[in-house]
């Protein structure tokens, strides 16, 4: 019998030697060498005695042994079992290649380079190269994702990511709908549904690409989506407008559907599916402007009181959809100020602040100031929780507002002010 087999069948005896070699094992792959000491704890009357053979030093009495590896190399070759490496030992007797933690960081960074390279050399020369090529080498956020998903499931990040990839280089030119997209590019309606990881990962590209963060909110998803012609929803996604006139694709035609309502001067829904034949909005002069609602209730009250039939109008519904935010989009395009009117509570305050922050100098508030506010104060209490969410607004204009409903911590709704906008349509 080999000396290296007797000295495995010599342990394997023993139980006495099983925690110490356990101890052994785990400070090489913490160490990647064989030393530092191994204490046992509460040693068994088995283990004192087998220790203190081995070491040649009186353990009976002691409540947590403690062995020096490297004193127990040398101790070992005062024995029979001279001249076996203490690495060989460990490796035979748990029957296994001892990887140490530096060797595993190693061949796992080799195998993770490895993997991204494959998924390079699969898109080279193809639209999502560039970017894919920059994720990676930059190890920015969406690489540590991904790295995260390979982590989970290698086999699963593969597939998803060269899904994904595909969707990226075959972006449409025109407008269609995302299970239609899907279904053309990788055989698989939902494969590019927001909860999938193919899924998540096409928007973490489309998010790269467009330089922006990854949406969090529906309506942000569906706008980087429409910028990419791609359509969630475009039949129950909606804005309110009257007295718009536009044109279609071809930019001759006018939209006849447009010019019938704003004949009868009567309201229309106009979905993402409307807007997107609309290729841009009528403009008589530079100084066109177009009273925006939050809430459709005053919008309607201006649609039957004004007397004024001739002023466009839009109403957004609170929060602005993605329909809402086309058709602000093609109005300023063509030249027309935005009169935003809204609720003054923290809420309709964000609203505003983020079209201000879209549209700029082509918006202004009407109603969110200090005089309109106090003039309209009702009796509804504002608490902490939603008070916290103004710390954030950013447009100098409506700072003042902002503290003053701070002080006061009662809301102003956009209804009590009816009279005001339809006088400021009428005075224009």
């Amino acid at each position: 019998m080999e000396v290296l087999e007797e000295v495995i069948e010599y342990f394997k005896n023993n139980n006495g030697y099983l925690r110490l070699l356990k101890g052994i094992k785990n400070k090489y792959v913490s160490y990647g060498e064989m030393k530092g000491n191994v204490f046992i704890i509460n040693p068994t009357k088995e283990e004192r005695q087998a220790l203190s053979g081995l070491m040649k030093k009186d353990y009976s009495k002691n409540k947590t042994i403690t062995i020096n590896i490297m004193k127990l190399q040398n101790q070992l070759q005062n024995t029979r079992f001279s001249g076996v490496d203490l690495k060989d030992i460990i490796n035979t007797y748990f029957k296994e290649e001892i990887i140490t933690n530096k060797d595993s960081k190693k061949k796992y960074q080799e195998e993770l380079e490895e993997f991204f390279e494959k998924i390079l050399e699969q898109n080279k020369e193809k639209y999502v190269y560039k970017y894919l090529k920059e994720i990676i080498e930059h190890k920015n956020h969406i690489y540590y994702n991904l790295k995260k998903y390979y982590n989970k499931d290698k086999d699963s990040l593969e597939k998803a990511l060269r899904d994904a990839c595909t969707g990226i280089n075959h972006l449409p030119k025109e407008n269609v709908r995302i299970p239609v997209f899907a279904s053309n590019t990788i055989n698989s309606p939902h494969g590019y549904d927001k909860k999938n990881l193919c899924g998540k990962i096409f928007i973490m590209l489309l998010s790269y690409i467009h330089n922006i963060p990854v949406p969090k909110r529906s309506e942000d998803l569906s706008e980087l989506y429409y910028k990419n012609h791609l359509l969630v929803d475009d039949v129950s996604n909606m804005v309110l407008c009257r007295n718009i006139e536009g044109f279609v694709k071809d930019g001759c035609l006018e939209h006849k559907g447009l010019k019938g309502f704003k004949e009868y001067n009567e309201p229309i829904y106009l979905t993402i599916y409307n807007l997107s034949n609309i290729s841009y909005i009528n403009q008589k002069n530079k100084n066109n402007r177009v009273l925006v609602t939050e809430n459709p209730a005053v919008f309607m009250e201006i649609v039957e009181k004004c007397k004024r039939k001739d002023f466009p109008l839009v109403c957004t519904y609170g929060q602005v959809k993605l329909a809402g935010i086309i058709l602000l989009d093609l109005l300023v395009h063509a030249g027309y100020i935005l009169y935003y009117s809204g609720d003054l509570d923290p809420e309709g305050i964000q609203i505003a602040d983020k079209l201000k922050q879209r549209y700029g100098e082509s918006l202004e508030f009407i109603g969110f100031d200090v005089k309109t506010y106090l003039r309209n104060i009702s009796s509804m209490q504002v608490n902490e929780t939603r008070i916290h969410k103004l710390k954030n607004i950013s447009s100098k204009e409506l700072l003042e507002i902002c503290n003053c409903l701070k002080k006061n911590r009662r809301v102003a709704y956009e209804e009590e002010n009816i009279q005001s906008l339809i006088d400021f349509v009428e005075n224009l």
